[in-house]
């Protein structure tokens, strides 16, 4: 545990200090996400290749002050001017993940002010700026222009500041070399590029799933916007991306509509929020989607979003029941190097998902964590560990859906090969509808035991007997159906006071190992209308 002076100081000096970077009245907006292109394909035959893609977009200035752009002078390069990130994400099987490589990001060094729009009026200004109520619609000539594409990890999105001296532009790929690779100026040439370098890049493998929906998103970054004002900077719009057998077309999703904010708005049945570091560092969207309880397990899925925080991320953190169990954890980022997948770390009451050193969640990149949990979802915290230093708290505490009311815990293993006891939801105060359920053998006579204490006697055999002799308040026996399941109804009645309950099942079996004809499935105990923990 962090000492509580490292974490409440740091948050308290962030309350206090105001945005050091915020110029205040700028306010930039995505309106639109333009149609795709697709530039080509490589690799083996399909689906192991992957596809070279751009969007276009659409934005405006959304503030009360004109916004500085400017992107050179006197043949050297400068930094006055925002950049456009994009992604491309994938909704399928109740997930929603991103698809593109963590691609480039658009330089674009002249304001075109073409005209008014969704911001309103287009009024005058000063030269180099983008003017407010002005907009600019770039197509995906402009966007995929391979020598307007720059590294990501050069800009902080937070502050929107980008050092161009020594940048791709500058020293150029393949290196210039000497002085020139340092001295402000554009030293970058395409020739001898093939069409993929430098643009955002999808593995067929990630587009060749049944049913799937794509979506394509924007993203700007501008130089003193303040914090409370970029949701705004995000769009996302649905595309068809689709195989014809010999190649790949695209488009935008005929009816679809534009949203606005992080992709993960897009999810179906998710929950999304955002937090950020204060004033020091910028903002986690994270998505949540419950559903189950499926064999007494909840299903977790949890996207994050890394929409503008230049620290990145290092770990996410989240609070489980202790005696809970967790299973069938899973990861997943960009790529396909399972040596820089993140681990997963259980200790106590904290399930961690922790980055490997070179593989950090950085900014317009979307990371996703699973588990299977009968722990059932409360509103808790996801703590996300920054990965990097800089000003700011150690970590960023964003609201979200956790684990944390476990009404049947899981007391551990019966006989070897033993029916499986599970709950079918919660046996919160009322539920009427609340049952015990068993999966063993189809038609066999199973019986329901109860006490009010629980024990663990060995019962010879490798098995272990979960209910207190002593307190033993009955034995039921169900015939399970023809599936092999049994189930014992336990309705929960209102006004119930909390109450507990071991319970264990006994299947009725040739040559048992308990007696010479039983069966010890698992123990549970019941919290009857129970809250949080044990």
């Amino acid at each position: 545990m962090r000492p509580l002076s490292i974490v409440v100081l740091p948050l308290l000096a962030a309350a206090l200090a105001a945005q050091s970077t915020a110029v205040p009245g700028t306010d930039i907006r995505i309106y639109e996400v333009g149609s795709p292109t697709i530039y080509g394909r490589r690799g083996s035959a399909y689906p192991n290749g992957e596809i070279a893609i751009a969007i276009g977009h659409s934005m405006c200035n959304n503030g009360t002050v004109p916004i500085p752009w400017l992107g050179s002078s006197g043949g050297l390069m400068l930094a006055t001017y925002p950049r456009i990130g994009f992604l491309i994400a994938r909704e399928s099987g109740g997930r929603m993940v991103q698809v593109s490589n963590k691609a480039p990001m658009k330089h674009s060094r002249i304001a075109f002010n073409l005209g008014s729009g969704p911001c309103g009026t287009c009024t005058s200004g000063p030269a180099n700026t983008f003017r407010v109520g002005c907009i600019d619609v770039y197509t995906t000539g402009f966007n995929g222009n391979q020598g307007t594409l720059g590294p990501t990890t050069e800009v902080d999105p937070w502050t929107g500041n980008w050092n161009p001296v020594g940048s791709l532009f500058d020293s150029g790929d393949p290196s210039v070399g000497g002085a020139a690779a340092s001295d402000g100026v554009y030293s970058l040439s395409t020739a001898g590029w093939d069409q993929f370098k430098n643009r955002m890049l999808v593995r067929e493998a990630e587009l060749a799933v049944p049913g799937a929906t794509f979506y394509g998103q924007s993203h700007v970054s501008v130089i003193g916007e303040p914090g409370d004002v970029r949701s705004n900077n995000m769009g996302s719009r649905p595309l068809n991306i689709t195989w014809n057998g010999s190649g790949w077309t695209t488009s935008l999703t005929a009816g679809g509509t534009f949203v606005a904010g992080s992709v993960l708005n897009r999810w179906s049945g998710a929950t999304v929020t955002q937090a950020r570091n204060g004033n020091d560092d910028g903002h986690f969207v994270v998505g949540v989607r419950v559903t189950g309880p499926v064999n007494g397990l909840w299903h977790y899925e949890y996207a994050i979003h890394n929409q503008d925080n230049g620290r990145g991320g290092a770990a996410f953190r989240l609070p489980v029941c202790a005696s809970a169990r967790v299973v069938a954890a899973g990861f997943r980022d960009l790529d396909t190097d399972p040596l820089n997948d993140w681990q997963v770390s259980r200790s106590g009451g904290e399930l961690a998902f922790l980055g490997a050193a070179n593989n950090s969640h950085d900014w317009n990149t979307i990371y996703n964590v699973w588990f299977d949990c009968d722990a059932a979802p409360v509103a808790g915290t996801m703590t996300i560990d920054e990965a990097r230093i800089g000003p700011g708290a150690l970590s960023v505490a964003v609201p979200t859906t956790v684990p944390g009311l476990l009404g049947t815990e899981y007391l551990g293993a019966g006989c070897p090969g033993s029916p499986s006891l599970f709950a079918n939801g919660l046996p919160s105060s009322p539920n009427l509808a609340y049952a015990l359920q068993t999966s063993g053998t189809p038609n066999a006579f199973v019986a329901f035991a109860f006490a009010s204490l629980p024990a663990a006697v060995s019962l010879g055999g490798g098995c272990t007997q979960y209910v207190d002799g002593a307190t033993l308040i009955g034995a039921f026996p169900i015939q399970a159906n023809a599936s092999g399941q049994a189930s014992f109804a336990l309705p929960i009645p209102a006004a119930l006071s909390p109450t507990d309950l071991a319970v264990q099942a006994f299947e009725i079996a040739a040559n048992g190992p308990v007696l010479g004809f039983l069966v010890a499935s698992n123990g549970v105990r019941v919290r009857a209308a129970g809250t949080g923990c044990p």
